[in-house]
């Protein structure tokens, strides 16, 4: 499913062509005076690659980043820590040994392949 959300979902800018990255979003409100504010938040992302054979996890974590015209004007971690943790396996990726790979299914086809033996 981590490999899903860099696919198709919120994680788009960590798919790394050929490093099948997988990985999972969030932001979260920060509470100011006992409140949450809508303008300060906490975005974190986590990916994983090889997500088929995971070996490696990237955490980036980033407080109050700000929204910016490449952004669109969003600050959430879909838009700033996911691209972020891209660019940081794009580079370590080939210092670990990592070679890219182009022959691997889509993620809906390996969870598919997956519970079709599950079924009864």
């Amino acid at each position: 499913l981590m490999r899903l959300n860099a696919e198709i979902g919120t994680a788009k800018s960590v798919d790394i062509p050929g490093y099948y990255v997988g990985g999972k979003t969030g932001t979260s409100e920060k509470v100011v005076n006992g409140q949450y504010s809508k303008t300060r938040l906490l975005a974190a992302f986590m990916a994983v690659f090889p997500s088929d054979k995971p070996r490696y996890l990237v955490t980036i974590l980033l407080d109050e980043p700000q929204p910016t015209p490449e952004t669109k004007g969003f600050a959430t971690s879909g838009w700033n820590a996911a691209p972020t943790a891209g660019l940081v396996v794009k580079r370590i990726a080939p210092m670990l040994g990592i070679t890219p790979r182009f022959d691997l299914p889509t993620a809906d086809r390996q969870i598919l392949a997956v519970t079709a033996g599950t079924r009864q």
